[in-house]
């Protein structure tokens, strides 16, 4: 059987996992892109419905209650 010759050090185990940790953070921010709403310009998930004016692709999706509040009542 293959057996490595020396210990692995903490140090190097960890450079290891790194490389890989950046890289599927990356790949996760490609995948979710913040865009303008077109309804009101504010910045929302692409391919999400807005959570400040409840449109999708032009029509309304959700009616939101309150708007002024932290806590908005949505109705679907």
């Amino acid at each position: 059987m293959a057996v490595p010759r020396k210990k692995v050090s903490i140090a190097k185990k960890h450079q290891r996992t790194s490389t890989w940790r950046t890289l599927k953070m990356k790949k996760m921010m490609n995948k979710m892109k913040l865009v303008a709403c077109p309804q009101c310009k504010t910045m929302k998930l692409q391919a999400h419905v807005c959570p400040q004016c409840g449109y999708y692709k032009g029509t309304q999706v959700l009616t939101i209650k309150a708007k002024a509040t932290e806590n908005a009542v949505i109705e679907a």
